[in-house]
């Protein structure tokens, strides 16, 4: 999908997620949650059933007057009691997936972009 179909701040957001992971962002237009993007062959931590997942986040349409959230992973399930909550099973596009319900309540639109988000939830993930 051309990024220039997007919303112009969602486009810029995708593009600045393409350059933080080349080759590895895919996307697509979602009318009712915006843009879907899947980062590919992500690492997790130790905490995993695999070393590497997709992990998934919907870039909303009024972004980025609004937080990116939730993300989910694909490919891999959290071994039981990591996660401290925040870590759900449920069904994402018809595949099985672990929620991570990681909200920044603190969102500031000219401050937090979609790279820092998403690399913070990487991070965290890494860590579990």
């Amino acid at each position: 999908m051309s990024v220039a179909v997007l919303p112009p701040d969602v486009a810029r957001a995708v593009e600045h997620l393409q350059e933080a992971f080349p080759g590895r962002i895919h996307v697509e237009a979602h009318e009712s949650s915006g843009t879907i993007v899947r980062i590919s062959h992500v690492v997790l931590g130790d905490g995993w059933s695999a070393p590497t997942a997709d992990v998934w986040c919907a870039i909303p349409f009024h972004y980025p007057d609004a937080a990116i959230y939730p993300y989910y992973v694909t490919g891999a399930t959290p071994t039981p009691g990591i996660g401290g909550g925040a870590l759900q099973p449920v069904s994402w596009r018809e595949m099985p997936a672990t929620q991570v319900s990681l909200r920044h309540n603190a969102w500031h639109p000219t401050r937090d972009t979609a790279v820092g988000s998403v690399l913070q939830t990487l991070a965290w993930l890494q860590a579990s």
